[in-house]
């Protein structure tokens, strides 16, 4: 099946979506060129899937030059480069057509591990008697630093949601595919301005047969400089350890995440049985360093996966495929998406178990399982156990089969609970009635008693004073009779 990248590359200028400017500049440089002029070599820098190549090519064909292509960050020695371009750079074709020299991703040559690389560039740049165009992803590497001063640069902006989901449109039609506009925008959506990325992605969902709006939410936000697609074409189509190694510097995925994506698509691109175990066993072993990190919180672990599940993977082939490889979305991604709300509520009750129970999350599965197995042979005690976790009717609906049996026990216990505590609030509430009434009558008692022992007190004085009253009466009796 052919890439839809290549099916639908546009051959022409006129046919090139955006980038007014810059094919204004195109066409007047390889005029000046054709007139006999010497030329600057052209670097056309920009994110991944802006359309650098594209150009270049369309540019070719316009006016009518073949095109010799290198890719830089793959044949990166002087040795390599001379072998290829040299000569092409001073002739022209057995056709008598003159050549447009594209160099793709210079950007990946190592000014001093790639022997001579940038150097070599520099001198055919100089004694090129064809047009050269170049492309990187950053311009201002510091690899290209010596290379700037003799070339031309011009920058390419990313595409437009509004450009890409047009693009998209066009092929949905001439592929015949049934789908709906807004998934078409939220691909372009996704893409941040790479339009490779959202033809990709529009292809491989067509031929996972799944063009819903579900899928395409899922797709990974691409506001990054590289995707995962072009981290995976690196490691599974170079064999160079250090290309495959810096495959994942600039892709915004995590290593659990990146391992599913080539545990995916390794059968797809390897054809070789021992080739696919090889990478595989790469694979696993990467896995066990992933487990150690999360498990003992050691994250510099990360290294060792990463080098496993990228150098390894690409080392496990023998040569490399030139075919295209249409890499498809992980099946545990869909199954996940899909069984997102299941896990949600999952989580949410295993942790209403986990407050009362207080155990460990693997605990807590278990308990969860010997809930369910006692709820099929004792719907009484799985109803008590309900109420006790706290779980809703909605809730229990979703766990158990026989969720209606458990769910009236639940209501009845719950009627009898609530008759029982208002029961003990009466009981109580009498009890302290009782208690009042009591305290009230023992008061009144106290209060007799204090009356009681009053009493006595106040008739004796009332005696003395009695007492006092006749001893005065009788002193008086004395005195009158004395005088």
């Amino acid at each position: 099946m052919l890439n839809w990248i290549e099916k639908y590359r546009p051959r022409s200028l006129k046919d090139v979506v955006g980038h007014e400017k810059v094919k204004e500049r195109l066409k007047r440089w390889i005029e000046s060129f054709i007139k006999g002029k010497k030329e600057k070599p052209i670097l056309l820098y920009g994110p991944p899937g802006v359309g650098k190549t594209t150009l270049a090519y369309a540019l070719a064909n316009d006016y009518g030059f073949d095109v010799i292509e290198l890719n830089a960050s793959d044949r990166r020695s002087r040795e390599e480069i001379r072998r290829i371009i040299g000569q092409s750079a001073v002739s022209k074709s057995i056709l008598g057509n003159r050549f447009i020299i594209v160099l793709d991703e210079v950007d990946g040559i190592s000014g001093k591990e790639d022997a001579g690389g940038v150097g070599e560039l520099i001198k055919i740049a100089k004694e090129s008697k064809n047009p050269i165009i170049m492309t990187a992803n950053d311009a201002y590497s510091p690899n290209l630093k010596n290379l700037l001063p003799h070339v031309e640069l011009i920058e390419l902006k990313p595409l437009k949601v509004n450009e890409i989901y047009k693009i998209l449109k066009a092929i949905a039609e001439k592929e015949g595919l049934d789908v709906d506009d807004k998934v078409l925008k939220v691909i372009a959506s996704h893409s941040a301005g790479d339009l490779r990325s959202a033809i990709n992605d529009l292809q491989a969902l067509a031929l996972s047969g799944d063009l819903t709006i579900e899928a395409v939410e899922s797709l990974p936000e691409r506001n990054r400089e590289k995707n995962i697609f072009d981290a995976l074409r690196i490691i599974l189509k170079t064999t160079n350890y250090k290309v495959a190694t810096t495959a994942l510097i600039d892709v915004d995925e995590t290593p659990d995440v990146i391992i599913e994506w080539l545990a995916e698509n390794i059968p797809y691109e390897y054809e070789k049985l021992e080739e696919i175990e090889r990478a595989y066993d790469y694979l696993s072993k990467a896995d066990l360093f992933l487990g150690r990190a999360v498990r003992r919180q050691n994250y510099s672990f990360w290294k060792y996966a990463t080098n496993l599940m990228t150098a390894g993977v690409a080392l496990s082939k023998e040569e490399k495929y030139r075919k295209w490889t249409p890499y498809k979305y992980p099946k545990i991604f869909r199954l996940l998406s899909s069984t997102k709300e299941q896990r949600e509520f999952l989580k949410k009750i295993l942790k209403k178990i986990g407050e009362k129970s207080h155990g460990s999350t693997k605990r807590v599965r278990f308990d969860l399982e010997s809930l369910k197995m006692i709820a099929e042979h004792n719907p009484e005690m799985a109803a008590d156990l309900c109420l006790y976790y706290e779980l809703t009717e909605e809730e229990i609906k979703k766990l158990f089969k026989n969720a209606n049996e458990i769910i009236k026990i639940m209501r009845e216990l719950r009627k009898k609970r609530v008759k029982e505590q208002t029961s003990k609030v009466k009981k109580k509430e009498h009890l302290e009635e009782k208690e009042v009434k009591e305290e009230k009558i023992e008061t009144k008692k106290e209060k007799k008693e204090e009356e009681k022992k009053e009493e006595p007190k106040d008739e004796k004085k009332e005696k003395e004073a009695s007492k006092e009253d006749k001893k005065e009466k009788k002193k008086q009796l004395t005195l009158d009779a004395f005088f």
